[in-house]
């Protein structure tokens, strides 16, 4: 642990949070136990900031919460031709309570798929998804969602899912 050979992944986090927003600060430094001095994905620094606030208006049309984040990634050795390179990523989202009929929940977000980078010819990555939770009663809830990954050079994956929740 935290020697020359060691793998070591040191996560850090501050955050506040308060009744209608939270805020929080990440820093990560993560180590491969790489000693020859090549550049290695898995050696790298990051650092994301991110928040949600929470509206107190019962408004339909206005989101009950939002949510954004901004993460960036800085590498021991940058080598292009392996794509090991300073990067960045984003996502933001909104989550409307009681959406159209009381006790069901949507949520949409929209994100980078992968670590952005600075090369020409990048197609900027894009991942979305949207979900739709409805509450069969105070016990069991069922959740359609849907989504899009682009990777770059690479085909979309899309597809859906049914996640069904069970509180005892």
């Amino acid at each position: 642990f935290l020697e020359d050979n060691s793998r070591d992944h040191v996560t850090t986090q501050l955050a506040f949070v308060d009744d209608s927003y939270t805020m929080a600060l990440a820093y990560t430094n993560a180590d491969s136990a790489n000693t020859d001095g090549s550049a290695n994905a898995n050696d790298y620094t990051s650092y994301g900031i991110s928040g949600t606030y929470k509206f107190s208006n019962n408004a339909s049309a206005i989101p009950s919460s939002i949510y954004a984040g901004y993460g960036w990634k800085n590498p021991e050795k940058v080598d292009d031709s392996s794509n090991i390179e300073d990067g960045n990523t984003w996502t933001v989202g909104a989550m409307w309570k009681n959406a159209f009929k009381e006790g069901n929940n949507m949520g949409l977000a929209l994100g980078t798929a992968e670590t952005h980078r600075d090369d020409s010819g990048y197609d900027d990555p894009l991942a979305w998804e949207a979900f739709y939770e409805i509450g069969i009663n105070d016990r069991i809830t069922i959740t359609p969602a849907v989504f899009n990954i682009e990777k770059d050079g690479a085909d979309d994956v899309s597809g859906a899912l049914v996640k069904t929740t069970f509180s005892f």
